[in-house]
């Protein structure tokens, strides 16, 4: 399967990547500032009643409920925010298994400290506690100041590995970081409301062991996609249980939402739909293709192929020039994909069915464009444009990757284009070619639509 990597579409975290330095710290240097100054303020009151000044005491206990009035106001709302944030897609530290057994030891060491007065004991409790501090500062160094990007290839197909580019900056001007686990995350549902909580779903994209201060880490991974659809990727996590593993400690990262179209993987098609696009016509048109009978002869574009230039007008006209032919009268390929969704029909049955058709839609598709023949792709009521190409086959892979099965009141709709007469009667036995994928009950069509029709039942 072609996958091309030149052109990726990039998922970053740009709000970090631009941020003023000052204005990341400001929060924490005007609380720490204003928690000093309350301080101050108290220990100026308890000062002042103790040397017997009144007035100077009520000076500084208003003073102190100023501070306090400021910090409430301030500081403890983006505090607040930041915590619930945190907490509402889960809590930002899991504990190991390691961790479990560290913790357990330690309420040990600190019962038997507490109930026997063992000053070893104590020495020993407040080593641990000091190794957690140690774990937590360090695991949340490691986490500061790094920015994501990934790029993803243009084409992604279902169940086929996808070349993933993932890189790691760290912004840290001495401190490099370690064991750095990174996750996508994205909505699973796209259509959530208001009512209903979005849930997150994380794809893990690289394991980094060391990435330098002021220095990007890259690694080139491959991500399998085992369904057709969106994958939305709106966000990083960064994960660590640096130093000593007895917390996993986690910073989530904002990004510009990243709509990857994983397509459907096309299959190899049946035997008797070979000869379709072989009994074509021989009769020479009178527009541009890549038949055998010469158009005419035109100046050198860069598009153009080496082996169209003709030397000798070349020679002649001292220029580069090409020849162009006329293309065959070749028949054109429709291909349409049933989408009704009719009540007698098990929903259940009808999606395994309707998957299976969308597989052979891409399939075909895929083998008529090969071919090099016209083709159109109408899903449902939705009619798609004639084309051939490269660029063709991706444009209907890509609506093949988003239908959907539609619901109808009756049995008998047919959708518009199959309905439409003047439709159906550029449609001949032995001319353009109709293909129908259905999950109809056999002896339903209308015989309009199944004397025009290569029928394929789901």
């Amino acid at each position: 399967m072609n996958k091309r990597i030149g052109r990726r579409s990039e998922v970053r975290n740009p709000k970090s990547e631009n941020r003023n330095p000052f204005a990341r710290w400001r929060n924490a240097i005007l609380g720490t500032l204003l928690v000093l100054a309350g301080l101050t303020t108290a220990i100026f009151t308890l000062l002042a009643r103790r040397f017997g000044e009144p007035s100077l005491a009520s000076i500084g206990a208003i003073a102190s409920l100023v501070f306090v009035l400021l910090i409430s106001i301030l500081i403890v709302p983006p505090l607040t925010r930041s915590a619930f944030a945190e907490i509402s897609h889960g809590f930002p530290v899991d504990v190991t298994t390691g961790g479990v057994i560290f913790i357990v030891i330690l309420i040990i060491v600190a019962f038997a400290a507490w109930n026997t007065g063992n000053n070893l004991l104590f020495m020993v409790f407040s080593i641990m506690l000091s190794t957690l501090f140690v774990s937590w500062v360090a695991a949340r160094a490691s986490l500061r100041d790094l920015t994501v990007s990934a790029r993803f290839p243009d084409h992604i197909f279902a169940g086929e590995p996808a070349e993933v580019l993932v890189t790691v900056r760290n912004a840290k001007r001495l401190l490099p970081s370690f064991s750095v686990l990174v996750d996508a995350r994205g909505p699973t549902n796209l259509r959530a409301t208001k009512k209903k909580r979005i849930r997150f779903r994380k794809r893990t994209l690289g394991y980094f062991i060391y990435v330098p201060h002021r220095a990007a880490a890259e690694q080139s991974i491959e991500q399998l996609f085992p369904k057709r659809g969106h994958v939305v990727v709106n966000g990083f996590e960064l994960s660590t249980r640096f130093p000593f593993g007895f917390f996993r400690h986690r910073r989530r990262l904002k990004a510009r939402d990243v709509d990857i179209v994983v397509y459907p993987k096309p299959e190899p098609i049946a035997d008797e739909l070979h000869l379709l696009p072989l009994q074509t016509g021989e009769t020479a048109s009178y527009r541009r293709g890549a038949g055998h009978d010469l158009l005419l002869l035109r100046d050198y574009q860069p598009r153009d192929e080496l082996r169209y230039i003709d030397w000798k007008a070349t020679a002649r006209a001292r220029r580069l020039t090409v020849r162009e032919f006329t293309a065959e009268d070749e028949r054109r390929i429709t291909i349409m994909l049933d989408t009704r969704l009719t009540k007698d029909i098990d929903k259940e049955n009808f999606r395994i069915r309707f998957e299976s058709g969308v597989i052979l839609a891409a399939s075909l598709v895929k083998h008529f464009v090969d071919e090099r023949a016209d083709v159109r792709l109408i899903l449902g009521e939705e009619r798609g444009p004639i084309g051939r190409g490269p660029e063709h086959l991706y444009a209907c892979l890509r609506r093949l990757a988003v239908v959907q099965p539609n619901e109808v009141a009756a049995d008998d709709e047919w959708p518009a284009p199959l309905s439409d007469n003047e439709h159906l009667h550029r449609h001949h036995p032995d001319g353009n070619y109709l293909v129908l994928l259905t999950a109809a009950e056999r002896g339903s069509i209308p015989p309009q639509i199944w004397r025009r029709a290569f029928v394929i039942y789901l």
